[in-house]
């Protein structure tokens, strides 16, 4: 059996030698796909076998339409994001510079501050009294030691046996803005004539309400620049107990940190010594 299965060996290399000496050294090539080498030999049997193509990958193959368009669509999204980044950028710089500017006139942004508080600027909406957009910011500025004061009593607000959070909804105001106020409702006691201007020109005065601590508002005795007589501080008929409560604890937490009310608007606060400061006039 070994003599059998030597001689079967042996015959297998003479015939591949055969086969190379006659592929290098006659002009008669073998038909098909027989190696020219020992090395391309092995290489053939370990060429894998090409795999038919799948009826479901010829209906996801895509058509070169399919192709430019799926390209041209990334092309898009990267010009998008690229815009987005830019436009980010430039709003970046845009409010470093008017914090710079604010700055200079001792207003500083509240969000520079570490305390938790909620931004419902209305005047930069068209959700007033007055129904239109005032400011082009919807950022909120007060006086050093003003917004010093406003953090305290978001900090008390927090400490509060029924815990609740501050929104606000007006702080420093252009005097450009009260001048538009006063034109569209020129009443005393609800709106500061310009010429004697708000201590909200000053950056000592802000308008806030109490929300929890999703931002969403508590119950209150009435909308923000309401002017019936519900909106008066210690206003009571037609005012809900719950709505009283909320008011309450809002003027408690304000007072202690240094806060006075006003008579007819229960949103309103102005900071000790708040005439001390001159109007100030800079535009969102």
């Amino acid at each position: 059996m070994k003599k059998y299965i030597f001689s079967l060996a042996a015959f297998i290399v003479l015939y591949i030698g055969a086969m190379y000496f006659v592929q290098e050294n006659t002009s008669i090539k073998p038909a098909g796909h027989t190696p020219a080498r020992m090395s391309d030999f092995f290489a053939e049997l370990k060429r894998p076998v090409p795999q038919p193509v799948t009826q479901a990958e010829q209906e996801h193959r895509m058509t070169p339409q399919e192709e430019e368009a799926l390209k041209l669509k990334a092309e898009q999204e990267r010009l998008a994001a690229e815009k987005a980044q830019a436009e980010a950028a430039r709003l970046k710089a845009e409010a470093e510079k008017r914090d710079a500017l604010f700055a200079s006139k001792g207003l500083v942004n509240i969000e520079s501050l570490s305390v938790k508080l909620f931004l419902d600027i209305r005047y930069a909406t068209e959700n007033n009294f007055a129904g239109q957009k005032m400011y082009t910011s919807d950022k909120c500025y007060l006086q050093q030691d003003v917004a010093e004061a406003l953090a305290k009593a978001a900090r008390y607000a927090e400490e509060e046996s029924s815990p609740f959070y501050l929104c606000l909804y007006d702080c420093y105001r252009p005097l450009s803005a009260q001048k538009t106020m006063w034109d569209i409702h020129p009443v005393p006691g609800q709106v500061a004539n310009p010429k004697t201007g708000s201590n909200h020109n000053r950056g000592t005065a802000v308008d806030l309400g109490p929300c929890d601590a999703n931002g969403y508002p508590l119950e209150t005795p009435t909308q923000f620049d309401d002017f019936s007589e519900q909106a008066y501080a210690y206003a009571r008929e037609g005012v809900s107990q719950t709505a009283q409560d909320n008011r309450a604890a809002l003027q408690k937490v304000m007072r202690k940190a240094g806060f006075t009310t006003i008579r007819k608007e229960w949103w309103h606060f102005n900071y000790k010594n708040a005439n001390k400061y001159p109007i100030i006039d800079l535009e969102f």
